[in-house]
């Protein structure tokens, strides 16, 4: 919302006019400025009993330069034990008049020691004197004297004499939780602030900051019984004392009555929902600027950030404009043919491969010129996109990245320490195993290091061996890497023994699947030449 003192000319011309006839202008905005914060409470049935007015506290948030904190009383907060109290502030320092009193009171109780003290050494000299009496007197003359008590050790050393209290019957230590108490409460309180806080006024009361508050238990079963109670525009803005210790809890604000704690309690109403319960508080804070009052504050409120949208990075799309033309290469590529422009330092920041060949004393690091073999044109062309742009071309995105590409780019990946790239072909190539590329996949990861390929592969394999060995590449995987039956078996034979597991368990059902299994097993075993 917003108020303005007086309208102010619509265009400079206006104001210049203004000026010229002898008038000025001024402008004051209101605003607020709005924050949330959501509190949760695990184990709420520990902390019931904790005593009225004490209280469970939120962490420290901040809102307008202001720092609060939420505090949820469980028993209550009937009695002023808690008023003003912050945790970790230590209790609020009383008023003035009343410490005055304390320390009259606190003047005489040393004077009545004092007297105390005094009586009691006269009273130990007194029995000295007796005792040196009784032992100059004959025999016999003690006996008749009768028993004295010695004097008080309490009161020989100062202290008053105890003197006994009549207990009322019945009467029984003072409970902390107030029974007669059905609420549980709930308040924020104003604890702290920073260099330049927003919103602060100087009234008769001290500097006060004014705000609307809105204070909600979470209806957790999301029935949309949340319970809210808040203070309404029409209602005014409630003023909170910026005094971080104040004497009558004025910094503090929120409800005595915030809510029954068997309707807090009751399963049905989805408050309490594995013993947790979440508090929501949300907080519109009223700022002012403009004006002799709010300068004199001796603070500037801090103005909105303009509205200024900030352009997505381009960065990958002009390094790969920078590939793409070659300027200023020092180095050119000779693959199946084609000559690829780029950049030393480019490459060789991007790749220890790269690094060391083009840091070498040899005639590819001397002439700037090398030529690759084992790999081809469009998979070179893609590896180098990535390392000026950290991301693939566009037409490789995602699902368009097929499954041979991704082989190839795993290939170079892993010949020039790409490990970001060679992950991407790892999942990609995950995503897509299928019958007739599994086993050209499944020799790639044994010859790339591609671990968690060859697993998701193996697993793959062990379940549809029988199809798999009809295909292509399963004759090219056992040509290639023998030692990949040897794995291949324990897989199946891993798979197996977890249905005989699940067999046992659950029933013989499952005899058939693993017999098939172990036939399977068989037909992988090598033949002896």
């Amino acid at each position: 919302m917003a108020s303005g003192a007086v309208a102010a000319p619509a265009t400079a011309e206006g104001r210049r006019d203004a000026q010229a006839n002898g008038k000025s202008l001024s402008k004051t905005v209101t605003d607020t400025v709005t924050g949330e914060h959501e509190h949760t409470i695990v184990g709420y049935s520990l902390v019931k009993g904790i005593g009225d007015g004490e209280p469970i506290a939120s962490e420290r948030f901040s809102v307008g330069g202001h720092e609060w904190v939420l505090l949820f009383y469980p028993d209550g907060k009937r009695s002023s034990s808690g008023d003003g109290a912050i945790p970790g502030q230590g209790p609020p320092l009383p008023p003035p008049v009343v410490m005055a009193q304390q320390l009259q009171q606190a003047e005489q109780r040393v004077q009545q020691a004092q007297q105390q003290a005094q009586q009691a050494q006269q009273q130990l000299q007194h029995h000295q004197q007796q005792q040196q009496q009784q032992q100059q007197q004959p025999p016999g003359a003690a006996q008749q004297r009768p028993p004295q008590a010695p004097p008080n050790p309490q009161a020989v050393m100062g202290y008053p004499q105890p003197v006994p209290q009549a207990v009322p019957p019945g009467a029984q230590p003072a409970l902390r939780r107030d029974p007669t108490n059905e609420y549980a409460a709930l308040f924020v309180a104003l604890i702290g602030e920073s260099d330049a806080p927003q919103g602060v006024v100087n009234t008769s009361d001290g500097r006060v900051v004014r705000a609307f508050h809105r204070f909600t238990l979470v209806d957790q079963n999301r029935q949309g019984q949340d319970l809210t109670k808040g203070r309404r525009r029409d209602q005014g803005a409630v003023k909170i004392s910026c005094a971080r210790q104040d004497p009558n809890a004025r910094n503090c604000h929120g409800y005595r009555k915030f809510v029954k704690r068997n309707m807090l309690e009751n399963p049905n109403n989805g408050y309490l929902v594995d013993d947790t319960i979440i508090i929501r508080y949300t907080i519109e804070l009223v700022v002012s600027s403009g004006g002799a009052l709010s300068r004199a504050t001796g603070t500037t409120a801090v103005p909105k950030p303009p509205t200024i949208q900030v352009p997505p990075s381009t960065l990958g799309v002009d390094m790969a404009a920078l590939l793409e033309a070659g300027d200023n290469a020092d180095v050119t590529f000779k693959v199946e043919g084609e000559d690829m422009k780029a950049h030393r330092i480019m490459l060789t920041t991007r790749s220890a491969v790269f690094r060391a060949l083009l840091n070498a004393p040899m005639r590819e690091g001397a002439e700037g010129v090398v030529n690759l073999e084992d790999v081809r044109a469009p998979v070179f062309r893609a590896l180098l996109h990535f390392i000026y742009t950290d991301a693939l071309p566009e037409e490789l995105e995602g699902a368009s990245l097929g499954v041979a590409m991704a082989q190839h780019l795993l290939v170079a990946a892993d010949r020039f320490a790409l490990a970001r790239l060679r992950r991407i072909c790892e999942r990609r190539l995950c995503e897509t195993v299928e019958v007739e590329s599994v086993a050209t996949t499944l020799a790639l990861a044994e010859q790339n290091h591609a671990e968690e390929l060859k697993r998701v592969c193996l697993e793959f394999v062990s379940k549809n061996l029988s199809v798999v060995m009809t295909s292509e590449g399963y004759q090219h995987m056992v040509s290639s890497c023998p030692q990949l039956q040897a794995e291949l078996l324990h897989t199946i034979a891993v798979s197996v023994a977890e249905r005989n597991s699940h067999r046992t368990r659950h029933g013989t059902h499952a005899r058939d699947h693993a017999d098939a299994a172990i036939d399977e097993a068989r037909r992988v075993r090598p033949r002896r030449e």
